[in-house]
């Protein structure tokens, strides 16, 4: 068998004692020919974990057949359930796989029904994880991926955002929908042209234009719907607004820029500059909340933006 039949799965989301009701299968040697390394009804054991860290093993994999028997796992874990043994880490993993997952899907789909459901979906999980006593976020910033693909930039944001908005003191249910609305807030990008959006040089006037668009483009799609509140619509539509009135789509400014869309604004950008892009490679955590601070009181929130910086500083090892 080899790898490029199976599914890849993350080691960093298997908790000891669990099974997630899929064989799973290690890669031989540096070869693409896959073994089988434990059957479906055999948990792991922490010192498996351990062995496979230590040889550098990231990744195991399933058969495809195996896939909703993993997410289902995933999902469990995630919301708190499974073995109770699972560290924040793994939970933190596996939202992180179980977002990417369904966000990459939903997406390329291209069925806005299943979308909106789906951040429903995944905005409840997240809520759960970020509210609970013991979460600590640096395990979450620990597992996210940093590519330019708009799914995955779309996965931190809104992560991000349920982050910071229970930081700010929102209950659970506000920071369920400020997540749902972070996965949605850059919907409008999938009628831009791939080229413009994965262009590895400086984007000419007219592509920049067809950019700014995006907001508004995303708005149209969700401003009719029943199942999205204000707040989420906001997210959407005033990401790219500045506290100076210098933002786009319509140059919204001070308090006509919804809360909900400042705090989305500080973490598209932080998320933006730290995330590897095609013309330019990550900022350092440090450079980027200098920049954000420097933005501070002109184009973002001033309590916002240090309520993200503490959250970024406690990540940060001494």
């Amino acid at each position: 068998m080899l790898v490029s039949d199976l599914i890849a799965i993350s080691v960093s989301t298997l908790s000891p004692a669990s099974v997630i009701g899929a064989d799973l299968y290690c890669r031989v040697g540096s070869t693409e020919e896959a073994k089988l390394y434990r059957g479906a009804n055999y948990p792991m054991k922490s010192q498996d974990l351990n062995r496979l860290k230590s040889r550098g093993v990231t990744k195991l994999f399933i058969e495809r057949e195996g896939r909703s028997s993993y997410q289902e796992y995933l999902r469990d874990l995630a919301a708190g359930g499974g073995d109770e043994s699972a560290t924040n880490s793994q939970r933190s993993a596996a939202l992180n796989e179980v977002v990417l997952d369904v966000l990459k899907c939903s997406f390329a789909g291209d069925n806005e029904d299943n979308t909106v459901s789906a951040a429903s979906e995944l905005g409840g999980l997240a809520a759960k994880l970020v509210s609970r006593d013991d979460f600590a976020a640096s395990d979450l910033f620990r597992v996210l991926n940093h590519d330019y693909a708009t799914f995955t930039h779309s996965a931190n944001v809104a992560l991000y955002a349920g982050m910071l908005a229970d930081e700010l003191g929102m209950n659970q249910r506000e920071v369920e929908l400020v997540v749902a609305g972070g996965l949605l807030h850059d919907l409008g990008k999938l009628e831009i042209p791939d080229q413009i959006l994965t262009k590895p040089g400086r984007l000419d006037e007219d592509e920049f234009a067809i950019i700014k668009k995006h907001p508004g483009e995303g708005f149209r799609q969700l401003a009719l719907r029943d199942d999205l509140t204000f707040g989420q619509l906001m997210m959407v539509y005033q990401h790219h607004e500045r506290l100076d009135g210098g933002g786009y789509p319509v140059g919204s400014a001070g308090d006509d820029i919804h809360p909900w869309g400042r705090l989305c604004a500080v973490v598209d950008i932080y998320e933006a500059v730290t995330s590897q892009r095609p013309y330019r490679t990550p900022m350092p955590r440090e450079d980027a909340c200098n920049l954000i601070r420097r933005e501070s009181g002109k184009a973002l929130d001033p309590e916002m933006v240090e309520c993200w910086i503490s959250i970024i500083q406690s990540t940060t090892p001494k």
